[in-house]
């Protein structure tokens, strides 16, 4: 089917590389756009187009996580949790997709439209929290912009389905605080999120030192002991 439908971008693809076997992966990534995921048969048709031992290509698609080997939705969302997004909110933009799509990670939402995966480090630590759809970067995702978020992108599921999940033409975006996502420029000078200033907290209350008895005292002490 592959070479039938996209024969022309198959003989591109394969052209540029010396040897067939450089282009299993921009071949997978092509399969995946056309199938929605890579089944036995799609792995088994790559191999075939590029006369290799389909154990080759199966190793393949086993190595790589942004191969999938299952059905997956029209959107496949990566929110990154490593430590500089954690400590910016990452885990509560989990929990509010969670919430929303009423899946939990690696699972798939009833109308088939987002799956949700955790991922580590999108190295974009100065947009964080981040997070990935479809490998096109939202930047500076807090739990609040979450349903602008996805009204947005199922506004663009046709869209979607035409580029595939691979991310080949992925771009960059963010969520405005009003709700509105936007395209970013992938040159566009770094705009630093803004942060409410609290001051430094009070300094504790001083301790009183501990009394001290004097020599007097404590003589006194000794003779008034029945001991």
């Amino acid at each position: 089917m592959l070479l039938e439908t996209h024969r022309e971008a198959i003989e591109t693809i394969v052209g540029r590389y010396a040897s067939p076997r450089s282009a299993v992966l921009p071949l997978l990534y092509l399969a995946q756009d056309v199938y929605g995921h890579l089944s036995n048969a799609a792995i088994r048709e790559v191999a075939g187009i590029l006369a290799l031992p389909e154990t080759d290509v199966f190793e393949v698609v086993g190595f790589y996580t942004l191969f999938y080997s299952r059905p997956v939705g029209t959107w496949m969302l990566q929110v990154c949790d490593d430590v500089p997004c954690c400590y910016l909110g990452a885990e509560e933009l989990i929990t509010a997709l969670k919430d929303s799509l009423q899946i939990k990670e690696e699972q798939t939402s009833a109308d088939g439209m987002f799956t949700l995966q955790r991922v580590k480090c999108l190295a974009a630590c100065d947009r964080a929290p981040v997070l990935q759809a479809n490998l096109d970067y939202v930047y500076d995702v807090t739990p609040e912009k979450v349903e602008a978020l996805l009204k947005d992108l199922r506004s663009r599921a046709a869209d979607a389905r035409r580029r595939g999940v691979s991310g080949r033409f992925a771009e960059d975006f963010a969520v405005t605080e009003q709700g509105a996502v936007e395209l970013v420029a992938r040159d566009a000078p770094y705009q630093s999120r803004q942060f409410e200033v609290q001051g430094p907290p009070p300094p504790p209350e001083p301790i009183p030192p501990p009394e001290v008895e004097s020599g007097q005292d404590r003589a006194e002490t000794r003779r008034a002991s029945p001991l």
